[in-house]
């Protein structure tokens, strides 16, 4: 946190070659040199990428990276975040030796301590996870807080969870050691050339343009933090990160040494506090934060804002109650320096839907120094494989909506992305701000009859209906909504009930070489009748899974493409992506058509209730698709369901979605109708089985693996993309499987990650997990050994507990499945 310090020794090592003239051509072009940059370049070249620039329009670690408090974590609140950050910790460990550079690594260890009692669970299910990556962690109680932090007062404290391995670097030399060693594996490290422009041709890039030249590249990764937003935009490309105001103070001198106290976070407090020598360091996320434009924020580097005393005074009460030592301390630094966020406050990686090679490595939320290695390692194996090779859909930069780009939404939300960092991790949390950015047509009808709303990408949408609210009801045991969820459950399984499906992702691929295209696109093969659709995976050259969704045949150069609602941007540029260079275009019909499922084993006798059309089996069987009068117009019905039951999903023109809902409403009295939303759609998707992607399957994950293998179609007319490395699989040689779990006892949750052991021993772990409301139990997906009795003892720890369960190699509703077919 020494600009002063970390621009001699960036000087230092690279004055003889940081403003050397630019190479006209490299493969990779890394844009900034903060630790996330550095780290990327690195971990290219040490994988084979000799030929990598490295620019920074200042000087290195000028933007982020210097007024970083330098924290490292060995786990994180999931199982692929904590892959990552502990990768960073053990990477940390050995850069001194490897670059010749002291970080300061302190290894003194982290303490999170609880004081409001729903914080306790949240710290065993932390405890969980850790364990089960490797990473040591235990759950201490106050005698043992009052040890390891003997400055601190305990009154009010309930718990506390301890990390003997984590710590803190000084992250501007920490950095400086990575650009280091990156130019002694060739990387060429260039400072003061400011990247003013992306090149492009045809949706690939091509190249930068700087204030030193051009340069032609291959593979462009922006990885500039708060800058990166504004240079995408350039090229169309839509990144969602925002910056804030991010405050850290330092005390006066306290007392000789102390240097071993563990990082202390008081998460219901909002701050975290290090020791920096003979003081204490105390930074803060304070539940609302100030968003700052980046108009306002310098770009000659080391860019600070004036100290805001006022802002940070609740912040400073609660640490010098909690921490009397600090009363009365003059603090002698206070920092207040741009830090980007991102509105779910998980950090942007990946390549981008638009421009093919221009990848995306910034909005780390404050987290940078954690997550920097496991970035640039996976990075750089994306790079080279051309594909993720770790779990990434929680940070893919694809996740988000074009619309969460938009400035005015960013600046209200990241009011509370900077506190959600710290505030409480419910299961199922919905943001409080910026929301309403996107309805559906039916949103105030919905709202009209009880909804209850949450949102994704921006998208409203009906998570229950009932009579609570959303604050009133999150809880780490049975939420406040669990029995309108079991109410909207049950009348889908044993009479009707009606969904807004309208956020689904849907596209119309149309055109003269639109069977081409979406053959090239699905693992099934889709040269179906006219009114017939398949259930397929869409994959990237390496076999992964990137989606999941059906495809149905309209006409003879017509195909509608519904995928998951959260993937609409991914869904619809790689779609593009398939169909370039084919006479076929594709369209988003997403806004323009509203759906409504009917489902249930009464969904039939609704829709005759609605409309003159026979619904019988025997005219339109399952996975078949026509048009039909409903209400007062027409609309194309779907035979699919992801419920397990009997249904239908009426696709119809957004103007005339509430008049053919009020129809089947009214009409849907005489049969006790009920209006369903998500959380319900998720609790019967788990009862069957249903994957989610993003949960379930993602591109690590071959189709067998995911027990999907029936959705590859080898040796079609037309080769699917990653139809090769799936023809390669060996499935006898496969390390796992999915399976099915459900507890014995009815009483706990299920979320996911929960380590299933068999025999007493961790075989794997729950991808996703909810309540069964027809079993009476909670059920999950897994992913666990293959080969395995699955008749053997298994169990499931949560929080600490091992829980007894029965795992299945089928679903338990309907094993059969029957009940979608009758």
């Amino acid at each position: 946190m020494d600009r002063l310090a970390d621009s001699s020794l960036s000087a230092a090592i690279f004055t003889d070659t940081a403003l050397d003239p630019l190479p006209e051509r490299a493969t990779v072009v890394v844009v900034g040199g903060g630790i996330i940059g550095s780290s990327i370049a690195y971990h290219l070249a040490a994988t084979g990428s000799s030929d990598v620039l490295l620019l920074e329009q200042g000087v290195l670690t000028n933007g982020t990276t210097w007024h970083a408090a330098g924290l490292v974590a060995g786990a994180r609140a999931t199982t692929a975040l904590t892959e990552l950050s502990h990768y960073g910790r053990s990477f940390y460990q050995g850069l001194a030796e490897r670059s010749g550079i002291d970080v300061s690594l302190t290894t003194c260890g982290s303490l999170s301590v609880a004081r409001q009692p729903d914080r306790v669970p949240e710290l065993e299910y932390g405890c969980d996870v850790a364990n089960a990556a490797g990473v040591a962690a235990e759950l201490v109680e106050l005698d043992e807080i009052q040890r390891l932090w003997p400055l601190a007062a305990t009154a009010g404290l309930l718990a506390g969870l301890y990390f003997p391995g984590d710590g803190y670097v000084n992250p501007g030399h920490a950095s400086i050691a990575l650009a280091k060693c990156a130019a002694e594996l060739g990387v060429v490290v260039r400072e003061r050339v400011a990247v003013t422009e992306i090149k492009t041709s045809a949706g690939r890039v091509t190249g930068v343009a700087t204030s030193r030249g051009d340069v032609a590249a291959d593979t462009v990764v922006l990885a500039c933090g708060l800058w990166t937003r504004d240079l995408a935009a350039g090229v169309g490309v839509p990144v969602p990160l925002y910056a804030a105001e991010h405050v850290h103070v330092r005390s006066g001198p306290l007392q000789p040494d102390l240097k071993g106290l563990p990082v202390l976070r008081d998460m219901d407090n909002s701050y975290y506090i290090r020791s920096e020598a003979d003081r204490l360091l105390v930074g803060a996320f304070e539940p609302l934060g100030l968003p700052r434009p980046v108009a306002e924020i310098p770009s000659d580097g080391f860019a600070q804002f004036p100290p805001n005393w006022e802002h940070f005074a609740p912040i400073r009460v609660q640490a010098e109650r909690a921490v009397p030592a600090l009363l009365g301390t003059d603090y002698d630094r206070f920092i207040n320096a741009p830090e980007s966020f991102t509105p779910d406050t998980n950090f942007l990686m990946g390549e981008t839907a638009e421009v093919a090679g221009l990848f995306v490595a910034a909005g780390m939320n404050s987290q940078g120094i954690i997550y920097a290695p496991g970035v640039g390692k996976e990075l750089a194996a994306w790079i080279h494989g051309g594909a993720p090779q770790f779990d990434s859909a929680a940070v893919d930069v694809q996740r988000f909506s074009p619309q969460q780009s938009n400035r005015r939404y960013l600046h209200e939300r990241t009011r509370e992305s900077l506190g959600r960092l710290y505030a409480m991790h419910w299961p199922n949390y919905q943001s409080v701000t910026a929301r309403n950015l996107r309805r559906t047509p039916l949103h105030h009808r919905l709202a009209d009859l009880g909804a209850v709303f949450g949102e994704l990408n921006g998208q409203e949408r009906a998570n229950w209906y009932g009579d609570i609210a959303l604050a009133e009801a999150y809880s780490f045991e049975r939420p406040g909504w669990f029995d309108y969820v079991a109410t909207e459950h049950h009348a889908a399984r044993s009479g009707v009930g009606l969904l807004d499906l309208s956020p689904f992702a849907k596209y119309e691929v149309a055109g003269p070489d639109a069977l081409v295209a979406c053959q090239r696109a699905t693992t099934a093969d889709i040269d179906l009748p006219i009114g017939r659709g398949a259930y397929t995976l869409f994959l990237n050259q390496a076999g992964g899974i990137e989606l999941d969704g059906t495809v149905t045949r309209l006409g003879e150069e017509r195909f509608l493409v519904i995928a998951p609602s959260f993937s609409r941007h991914k869904s619809l540029w790689l779609l593009r992506r398939r169909a370039q260079g084919l006479a076929a275009s594709v369209f988003d019909a997403t806004s323009s058509l509203a759906t409504i499922a009917v489902v249930g084993p009464r969904s039939r006798e609704l829709l005759s209730l609605v409309s003159p059309n026979d619904w019988s089996d025997d005219v339109q069987p399952y996975y078949s698709g026509r048009q039909v009068e409903v209400g007062d117009g027409y609309g194309f019905a779907l035979r699919v369901s992801f419920t397990g039951e009997l249904g239908y999903e009426i696709y119809l023109d957004s103007d005339i979605a509430v008049n053919v809902l009020d129809a089947m409403w009214r009409a849907g009295q005489s049969l006790d109708a009920r209006m369903v939303g998500y959380f319900a759609l998720d609790s019967l998707r788990l009862e069957k089985g249903y994957r989610h992607l993003g949960h379930d399957i993602g591109p690590p994950d071959d189709p067998y693996t995911a027990g999907l293998g029936f959705t590859v179609s080898l040796g079609k007319d037309v080769s699917f993309v990653g139809e090769e490395a799936v023809a390669a699989i060996d499935r006898t040689t496969l390390s796992q499987r999915t399976a099915y779990v459900a507890l014995t006892d009815s009483d706990p949750m299920l979320f996911h990650d929960e380590v299933v052991t068999h025999d007493g021993r961790p075989v794997g772990r729950i991808t996703s997990g909810g309540y069964g409301h027809t079993l009476g139990r909670a059920v999950g997906i897994a992913r666990i050994e293959r080969g395995l009795d699955l008749a053997g003892d298994f169990a499931v720890v949560s929080r600490g507990r091992l829980l007894s369960a029965e795992v299945s190699a089928k679903p338990f509703y309907d094993p059969g499945n029957e009940r979608v077919h009758s």
